[in-house]
């Protein structure tokens, strides 16, 4: 048999946002791909104080966390990107000066700027807790912070940020919210991070994710699969489609590719 490494994303992915569980499908399918032989990692946009409870459940060998930005290797961590402070400052008094919100994420709670509808939507979207007293993004490493516009301002501001925080990228999560990461690093530069450590190629990888911080890592894995409760950018560049979550999407579809020997080909990749 040939072993492959599987890379899951977590909210619309694992995660029911309407139950805020994994469906036990999907458990059980990841415990039989552990059972043999494969090596199973999570990489999500949350960061590892919000997702543990769903880590947990799951337990893989890797943990990518804030769309690539730190990983852990069991509780230690491996690898850490922050975002560069007195950019991020200055990105935010910029930001600010046109009304738009901003936040950080702190681990286990954000801080936001503000509790507007825009800003408390998105954040609730993701069981996020949050507060609005303490920037504590100013005293410690801050690995990912959002902004909070309709994303019918995207073709404004995307341009606009860029050109002048050219360190920083910047990916939609929501319809009012977005990421800010580090420049270059995405999940995809994660996942290839712990294929360099766990000796895989990209091509013996697969990928499942819902969302558009998931698109370099399911164009860059050797297949890559969008849930159909995902985005439509995502699955139009997806090599599968998985039914959705709720229709235990995850079970399913490894159950198709274990049927159709993809796992376990009789020859090299």
């Amino acid at each position: 048999m040939i072993r492959r490494i599987f890379f899951f994303d977590i909210d619309n992915t694992l995660l029911d946002h309407r139950t805020l569980t994994i469906p036990a499908s999907a458990l059980e399918a990841i415990a039989g791909l552990k059972r043999s032989g494969h090596t199973v990692v999570v990489a999500t946009g949350r960061s590892y104080g919000h997702a543990r409870p769903f880590v947990e459940q799951v337990e893989p060998d890797y943990l990518i966390t804030q769309n690539g930005a730190r990983i852990l290797h069991g509780d230690r961590e491996v690898l850490s990107v922050p975002l560069h402070l007195p950019s991020l400052v200055s990105l935010f008094d910029w930001i600010a000066a046109q009304g738009i919100p901003y936040g950080s994420n702190l681990g286990d709670i954000g801080y936001i700027s503000a509790a507007d509808p825009c800003v408390v939507v998105p954040m609730d979207s993701v069981d996020m807790p949050y507060q609005t007293d303490d920037p504590a993004y100013l005293r410690q490493p801050t690995h990912q912070a959002w902004l909070f516009f309709d994303e019918a301002r995207d073709a404004e501001l995307f341009p606009a940020i860029r050109a002048r925080y050219p360190e920083f990228e910047l990916v939609r999560w929501h319809r009012t919210g977005v990421d800010i990461m580090p420049r270059s690093v995405n999940k995809w530069t994660g996942c290839q991070w712990v294929l360099k450590q766990t000796g895989f190629t990209a091509a013996q990888a697969v990928a499942f994710g819902d969302g558009l911080n998931d698109l370099q890592m399911l164009q860059g894995v050797g297949i890559g699969i969008a849930m159909d409760n995902g985005h439509p950018e995502l699955k139009a560049v997806a090599d599968r489609i998985a039914p959705a979550l709720h229709l235990d999407g995850i079970a399913v579809m490894l159950e198709q590719l274990t049927r159709s020997s993809t796992l376990h080909p009789t020859t090299g990749d």
